[in-house]
């Protein structure tokens, strides 16, 4: 069990050296999840899209849900894809309300 416990913690502490070295960085965002033909965008209470990638059963089922989105973002600077939608790769989903105002 405790070695469980210790192995689990060291790659938690590898997953984030790893994603803090690919440019990517944590963040939570807020808003209406729509998903529209298998595609799963969140439009955010700041007015941003985000393109969601992430489980489609777990996306699916706070489809047309106010929620706020844990996840990660690769950060690039590259002026040919700053007019596509940003990615975030979901990891958690906490419902907010069931539905979008």
């Amino acid at each position: 069990m405790r070695i469980t416990s210790t192995l689990l913690c060291v790659l938690v502490l590898l997953g984030a050296c790893s994603a803090q070295q690919s440019g990517q960085s944590t963040v939570t965002v807020a808003g209406c999840l729509m998903g529209i033909n298998g595609s799963f965008k969140l439009l955010s209470n700041g007015g941003e899209r985000l393109l969601l990638k992430g489980s489609h059963s777990q996306l699916f089922s706070y489809n047309g849900m106010l929620v706020e989105i844990t996840g990660t973002i690769t950060t690039k600077n590259n002026p040919a894809t700053e007019a596509k939608p940003r990615t975030l790769h979901v990891t958690k989903i906490k419902k907010l309300a069931d539905s979008c105002q």
